[in-house]
């Protein structure tokens, strides 16, 4: 039986482009790192969120926390309803600043409270209303 030759599979011809040009190979990196940075710029922007929920959940605590006993202090008749500005009556962490104030909601028997949370240059407010019978606040 007879074998056919071998024949030689690769080609020697100039115009043969087996491998990637040098264009090819900065366009490949340019996108990769435009994406990157993208990637990056992401997870800094939701470490910045995740700051500022974290901030807006612990402020939202602490502010229902206190107007929750203010309430309660008004409507037992331990504190009289006054136009003022009161300070926290619990511990706060390094940094941290609550106050509260109280005033008249047009009603006289209504009283508005407004609770501030500071923390450097964040601040949180919640308001809520209450009512007390023939206790109108007074300045």
């Amino acid at each position: 039986m007879h074998k056919p030759a071998r024949t030689n599979n690769f080609k020697t011809d100039a115009t043969d482009n087996r491998g990637f040009s040098l264009l090819e190979i900065l366009v490949t990196l340019l996108v990769l790192s435009g994406s990157i940075v993208v990637m990056f710029s992401g997870f800094d922007t939701a470490a910045k969120l995740d700051m500022f929920a974290s901030f807006e959940s612990e402020a939202a605590f602490l502010a229902e926390r206190e107007l929750e006993l203010l309430k309660s202090e008004l409507l037992q008749g331990r504190i009289k309803p006054a136009i003022t500005s009161l300070n926290s009556r619990f511990r706060l962490k390094p940094g941290w600043k609550l106050t509260s104030v109280m005033t008249n909601a047009g009603n006289e028997d209504t009283v508005r409270l407004i609770c501030s949370v500071n923390k450097s240059d964040r601040l949180f407010q919640l308001e809520s209303f209450v009512f007390v019978p023939e206790a109108g606040a007074r300045q």
